[in-house]
């Protein structure tokens, strides 16, 4: 694996604030297109893991990782904190999927199938909760200062909006609780809209101002937008998107050790 000379100095980058190593690795099981675990407890290295069948080189990528990396160590080791997803909120998506008017009831899924949709909607959604907003800032920070990565930063971004878009389907919308499905189409909708922005293309976001989530999606770039981008207000912006979206008591900040 060749990685660029932009990558690899962001790379070292993350080596010199942490003071630890970065190991990178195809991993072909990932469900995500790449993924940092981070150096707790001792760990000898950061390992970014990226999925090599994604057929697009992985420096854009494993640069966000870096990205997100860089914030949590431009706080001052106090104020670190870990995103952990509550049993609150994976109990409350199960009883959404075993209500009266649940779809998954209607279709009498056996238990082990409920319970493999609960995880999923639910840890999409805390991911999605974790990651776009706080992403947004890594993808500016990218952008500005290594363009190199523009082309495939902008690949990237298409691929994605148009993965979201699936969810606006009917199918998805008829096996999602309402909760659910609000807060995640309200997220891609902002995602969208930011990036349309960029790109100066308003196909994206189009089909997102046409639902009745748009003014949340709205209402979450306005939060954006009025947080500073500091790294130490990244968790008070995921707090507020939170609110905005119910999702409150689904996820607890823990000190980063």
């Amino acid at each position: 694996m060749e990685l660029r000379e932009t990558t690899r100095l962001i790379i070292s980058q993350v080596e010199k604030v942490t003071g630890i190593p970065v190991h990178v690795a195809e991993e072909r099981s990932l469900k995500t297109l790449a993924v940092v675990r981070m150096a707790r407890e001792g760990a000898p290295a950061h390992v970014i893991a990226f999925n090599p069948t994604a057929n697009m080189a992985p420096d854009y990528h494993i640069s966000c990782e870096c990205g997100f990396m860089l914030r949590l160590y431009a706080c001052p080791l106090e104020a670190r904190r870990k995103f952990v997803a509550t049993p609150q909120g994976r109990r409350e998506v199960e009883t959404m999927l075993k209500g009266p008017n649940s779809v998954v009831v209607k279709m009498r899924l056996p238990a082990s199938m409920q319970n493999q949709l609960r995880d999923q909607l639910f840890d999409g959604l805390m991911l999605q909760l974790r990651s776009m907003a706080i992403g947004m800032r890594v993808d500016r920070w990218l952008r500005r200062d290594y363009p190199d990565l523009n082309t495939l930063q902008e690949a990237s971004a298409r691929k994605q909006m148009q993965d979201n878009s699936q969810a606006l389907g009917p199918e998805v919308q008829q096996m999602a609780p309402e909760k659910i499905y609000r807060a995640n189409v309200a997220m891609n909708g902002a995602f969208a809209s930011f990036w349309s922005g960029i790109l100066g293309d308003g196909r994206f976001v189009a089909p997102y101002k046409a639902t009745k989530h748009w003014s949340l999606s709205a209402r979450l770039l306005e939060i954006e937008s009025q947080i500073p981008d500091n790294p130490t207000e990244d968790f008070r912006l995921v707090d507020e998107w939170a609110r905005e979206c119910g999702l409150t008591g689904w996820y607890a900040w823990e000190p980063y050790e």
